[in-house]
């Protein structure tokens, strides 16, 4: 329940309890109160009964009658009495007194004539008044008083009862209303707090689970793990993005040292030896110039490696048929093969359009074939291919590979590039794509060359398409460089498509 709805549900059912436990005990009280009246009525009846025989004599109801009510008081004792009125309301005699005293106060008529023959149960009496009558007509009125003494007894004793059991009661209701208050607000405030006091210190959260409420409170606590989350792994993201940073200014600095020592020395000699011959002369500036080059690249594919990894950063996208442009993009590939002496199988089948950005296309392209090149031993295979997702896969793809690529590229087209060679240790096949990380080939002792960026790169790219890049790696069957990217639907819309991209 919600915990607004939950609120007000509570606070009626506080407001409300009291009064239903304050009419259920006064009902209580009161169905007490009549059984034990009509219990002490019948238990008094009895004692009546001579009373009234004596009282019914019409004798008793004169002003001078004193010697008729001698034996009157005898009567009455300490829970009995009673008074003696004539027609006029004139009081004759009274238990309670001298006779003489007491005589002569007089009542009114509708005082005196109310509730005849009807039993008054009070808080402390009973009292019952009867006319008398002789030859007729009506002589006189007694009213007899009997004292409760057994229900004013009991007084104190129902009434410690009624106050414990209010007490107890009101006990119960609040206990019950911290109780909720605790289990729907308190706790929840407690965890959440908890969790505040345990992200300001930085540390790792507890277990967050348990069962989940479906109220407000749950709703942000809920919301508190998110942002939580969110913030751990923005922040460990940039701590990643800063070690990164640091990384790549190290090697960078590392690669170009190597290439401004060579135009140093080149320089220096060019400038200090005068006598040197013009061939070797020539020789020297072209060593320059290639180490300018290499540094240019060098800081080229950074600018570009930064450029893919910003977010603002967009690529112009253009609708491309898929088999015209990678029967072009990889058909540029054969004549650098035959000059490695390696032999290279192709093949391009596709019938979709895609929303490329051609340069970049190329660039991841040239990436992950000149990085086969490097491992690929003379006389060694290579095999390049662009396959939709209705297509079958090349029979130069090892059978142990099939299943797995059919899974990878499920309702979209992957670039393969595979090479023979040694196989790629597993624990480096996801950590090659990170920048200026480099897999060293133990058979020739050496790293593959390059900027250590070209991998990086080209997961950058088609990340930026949509798709992504995985690599997979044994002795059998070589290394094999899969990229996915999204395939453009007929009669889809160019913006929408752009979008996906």
């Amino acid at each position: 329940m919600k915990l607004k709805y939950w609120l007000m549900v509570a606070f009626l059912i506080v407001m409300l309890l009291p009064v239903a436990a304050g009419w259920a005990l006064f009902s209580l009280y009161n169905y007490y109160e009549n059984q034990r009246s009509v219990a002490e009525y019948v238990e008094l009846s009895e004692r009546l009964a001579p009373i009234e025989q004596v009282l019914d004599d019409p004798a008793l109801y004169q002003l001078q009658s004193s010697e008729h009510h001698l034996n009157l008081s005898k009567l009455a004792n300490e829970q009995v009495s009673f008074n003696l009125y004539l027609p006029s309301g004139i009081r004759v005699f009274t238990s309670g007194g001298d006779a003489w005293k007491t005589s002569g106060y007089t009542i009114r008529s509708s005082e005196l004539y109310r509730n005849l023959y009807q039993l008054q149960i009070r808080h402390r009496t009973f009292s019952l008044k009867k006319p008398v009558w002789h030859q007729g007509e009506l002589a006189g009125i007694y009213e007899i008083t009997m004292l409760r003494r057994d229900w004013l007894d009991g007084i104190s004793i129902r009434t410690t009862w009624v106050i414990s059991g209010a007490v107890l009661f009101f006990v119960l209701l609040y206990g019950t209303v911290l109780w909720l208050l605790s289990r729907k607000l308190i706790s929840p405030m407690k965890v959440l707090m908890n969790r505040m006091h345990t992200f300001a210190r930085g540390e790792e959260p507890g277990d967050i689970g348990g069962t989940i409420r479906r109220d407000e409170m749950g709703t942000l606590l809920q919301q508190f793990d998110a942002m939580q989350q969110t913030i751990r792994q923005t922040h460990m993201e940039v701590e990643k993005q800063q070690k990164e940073k640091e990384m790549i200014v190290a090697s960078l600095s590392h690669d170009l040292k190597t290439p401004l020592m060579s135009i140093s020395a080149y320089a220096e000699a060019l400038s200090m030896d005068v006598r040197s011959e013009r061939l070797e002369r020539q020789e020297y500036k072209e060593v320059i110039a290639r180490n300018v080059e290499r540094m240019k690249q060098m800081i080229g594919e950074l600018e570009m490696y930064t450029a893919l990894g910003s977010e603002d950063s967009e690529l112009a996208m253009v609708e491309v048929e898929g088999g015209e442009f990678f029967e072009m993009l990889l058909g540029s590939y054969r004549e650098l093969a035959e000059r490695e002496k390696l032999n290279m199988q192709m093949s391009v089948r596709t019938n979709h359009f895609y929303r490329v950005h051609p340069e970049s296309m190329m660039r991841l392209t040239d990436n992950l074939v000149h990085n086969a090149l490097r491992y690929t031993p003379p006389k060694g295979k290579i095999g390049l291919a662009v396959i939709d997702s209705l297509e079958e896969l090349p029979e130069w793809i090892d059978l142990s590979l099939r299943a797995e690529l059919d899974m990878y590229r499920s309702g979209m087209t992957i670039i393969v590039v595979q090479n023979e060679g040694s196989a790629i240790p597993a624990e480096q096949l996801e950590r090659i794509f990170e920048p200026y990380v480099q897999y060293q080939n133990q058979e020739i002792l050496r790293f593959a060359g390059g900027s250590g960026l070209g991998l990086s790169i080209a997961r950058r790219i088609a990340l930026k398409h949509g798709g992504d890049i995985r690599m997979w790696s044994s002795e059998k069957q070589g290394t094999a460089a899969v990229c996915r990217l999204l395939e453009l639907e007929n009669g889809d819309d160019p913006q929408t498509l752009s979008k996906k991209g």
